[in-house]
């Protein structure tokens, strides 16, 4: 009998596990596009001011201008940033994965955007704050339970004080822990979480409230 209420309790944990994640990973996720809009706009206006290949700056400009004008230019917007890539430098190359990234997420094709945010994250001619704000992204767009634990250890590196994306990635290990089920690993990070004056107001207030979700 006691290998049955156990069973149970595993069962109820998973079930638990897995509805917190969707209602609460969305969230989470949901920040990927606006990183990499973000990241990639600012920096690439950068990159076009004192880059000496004016060139690429104008046509990575002109990319950017086709994937926010609409659904109906994607393909002409991927084409331009795959010009960007071939013939710009590391700075050039990273920024053009990046917003091929955020066109496919747009268009919900997931897999392809990952693809593309592991071709900075792999590539070692890129500075590391974008090879790590890659990892983060690849985490945030491909998270299931089965690769959880993968996923943690290739952002636990990134989830220290000094790295420039250290609270998405601590919240975001946080979450994997919760996806996999193991509940009693997050809470701790959660806790430190909603606890962190610094940490942004919206990921306390989401701590916060996944710890009353839990019952801790």
């Amino acid at each position: 009998m006691v290998d049955i209420f156990q069973e149970v309790e595993e069962d109820l944990k998973r079930e638990r596990s897995e509805a917190l994640w969707r209602k609460y990973g969305k969230y989470v996720i949901g920040v990927a596009a606006v990183i990499v809009l973000g990241v990639a706009g600012r920096e690439g206006w950068k990159t076009y001011e004192h880059s000496t290949s004016i060139e690429n700056g104008t046509r990575f400009a002109n990319a950017i201008e086709l994937a926010q004008s609409g659904d109906e230019n994607k393909d002409a917007a991927l084409a331009a940033l795959d010009g960007v890539i071939a013939d710009g430098d590391a700075g050039f190359v990273a920024l053009g994965h990046f917003q091929k990234a955020a066109v496919y997420l747009r268009a919900g094709a997931k897999e392809s955007a990952v693809t593309e945010l592991e071709a900075v994250a792999g590539n070692d001619d890129i500075d590391q704050v974008y090879r790590d704000l890659a990892v983060v992204e690849v985490a945030m767009n491909s998270a299931t339970e089965s690769n959880a634990k993968d996923l943690i250890k290739r952002l636990d590196p990134i989830a220290v004080p000094e790295n420039a994306w250290y609270y998405s990635a601590r919240e975001l290990i946080a979450m994997l822990h919760v996806a996999a089920g193991e509940i009693d690993a997050a809470k701790p990070l959660l806790t430190d979480i909603a606890d962190d004056s610094e940490a942004p107001s919206g990921m306390r207030a989401r701590a916060n409230e996944i710890l009353k979700a839990i019952g801790a």
